[in-house]
């Protein structure tokens, strides 16, 4: 499995350094039908899903564009369906060949609200919220009538801590398209504000608008089941997992969340299996971090120092093209006992850049684990100012007060965190129980 991997990282390498229209993609097939109509396929991949088979379509456009340069649609699908390849994939190079596609499509008609949708959607992909804000904003600007560029406004606002205007632009997108993105948005919105059973309601109806898919319904039935999960509810979990499985056979985050389901349960050897499975087919950091986790809670630790070792370097491959992960190296390491001061330095660097809820967590715990708990609180409080049920936020805020000599405080905080879910973490549920005895 590790050779694997590092056949796929340097891969990864080599085509970041491809020029954009030289040749056919990796696996695509030059040939096919005409593929989905292209107001059909940007719909899909704004979304975040395939049009059919992605790798095949970028082909075509890639040989329509060979011969017609100046086709700003077939310029626009193409950064789209680059975007696309990437989160199919693992493999962030086509990042950079996506921004080629959609700045020459831009350039060439710079009123095209897709393509300022689409470099907004890939800004935000490389977690540069405020560059995707802006590009997102002139989209609206250019269609004020399409929902598509909302869903990206939307997504920037919340990693950057301005949730009013967020959930606003949320509810705007929801009243003029009723569908699967909008309703999943609100369902997070809700989360967001501490309501799960209006989460899981809007969740629901995105199940439903989902209905007749293949791919979109069960990336909604593993959010389902990641709401049931959070709140501590295994089985219902469980259940939407392996229907969004049935109805996807080897849908990668499924199988993930399963294993998920049972590290919580103590079914260590079934968990390895199945995110090792998920690794195989998408080596993603989060995966190969919950693979590392569980082997080490397995005792076998050898194994879950070549999981860690994938991590870092998939991290170092998406810093190369283009991708800002300060905010997700510095929680990994600060979670594994590695150079705590220079994951404070990253956790603040994240920071100035997004001042979500999520940044404020994680630089509290950087705060925290380098015995700076005074300053670690007020970010923790500012973490929770939406009064999210997030029991990691509460475990984090538990423990700094833990730091600052307050047993009620962190008493009453553990306990809080292991009410909502007593599986949250597999490194820190049982720090938290016995924190408590």
């Amino acid at each position: 499995m590790r050779r694997k991997i590092s056949v796929a990282v340097a891969a990864a390498l080599v085509a970041s350094a491809a020029v954009l229209f030289g040749g056919v993609l990796t696996g695509s097939k030059a040939g096919g039908g005409p593929g989905p109509a292209p107001e059909a396929a940007a719909g899909r991949l704004l979304a975040g899903f395939s049009p059919g088979d992605t790798a095949a379509y970028a082909a075509q456009l890639e040989q329509r564009i060979a011969t017609r340069p100046g086709d700003v649609q077939s310029l626009v699908l193409l950064g789209l369906a680059y975007q696309q390849r990437a989160r199919e994939t693992g493999d962030p190079s086509f990042y950079p060949r996506s921004g080629t596609a959609l700045s020459r499509a831009a350039r060439l008609d710079p009123r095209n609200a897709l393509a300022a949708t689409g470099l907004a959607a890939l800004a935000a992909s490389r977690h540069r919220f405020e560059e995707a804000r802006g590009l997102a904003e002139r989209a609206v600007r250019l269609a004020p009538a399409s929902a598509g560029p909302l869903g990206v406004l939307g997504d920037a606002l919340v990693e950057l801590g301005r949730y009013r205007e967020a959930f606003a632009v949320f509810d705007r997108m929801a009243a003029l398209k009723p569908n699967l993105a909008s309703y999943s948005r609100v369902s997070y919105a809700r989360e967001l504000l501490g309501d799960p059973r209006g989460a899981i309601a809007a969740m629901r109806l995105a199940v439903e608008a989902g209905a007749g898919t293949v791919e979109p319904l069960a990336w909604t039935l593993v959010q389902l089941g990641n709401l049931y999960f959070d709140n501590g509810r295994l089985a219902p979990a469980a259940r939407a997992y392996r229907q969004g499985l049935a109805h996807f056979p080897g849908y990668v985050h499924a199988e993930a969340a399963l294993g998920k389901v049972a590290a919580a349960r103590g079914r260590y050897g079934e968990a390895i299996r199945r995110y090792q499975r998920a690794v195989e087919r998408l080596p993603l950091p989060q995966y190969e971090g919950a693979l590392g986790d569980v082997l080490r809670a397995a005792g076998r630790e050898r194994e879950a120092q070549e999981a860690f070792g994938a991590v870092d370097t998939i991290q170092r491959v998406l810093e190369a093209n283009g991708v800002r992960t300060e905010l997700e190296t510095a929680l990994f390491d600060l979670d594994h006992g590695r150079q705590p001061a220079d994951a404070l330095g990253r956790a603040r660097l994240a920071y100035t850049e997004r001042k979500s809820i999520e940044a404020e967590d994680v630089l509290a715990w950087a705060l925290h684990v380098n015995g700076r708990c005074h300053e670690a609180r007020a970010h923790s409080a500012r973490a929770l100012r939406l009064a999210t049920r997030d029991a990691l936020k509460l475990f984090h805020r538990g423990m700094i007060e833990r730091c600052l000599g307050d047993p009620r405080a962190a008493r009453s905080f553990l306990r809080r965190s292991l009410a909502i879910n007593p599986h949250f973490s597999l490194l820190y549920a049982g720090v938290a129980e016995r924190a408590l005895q």
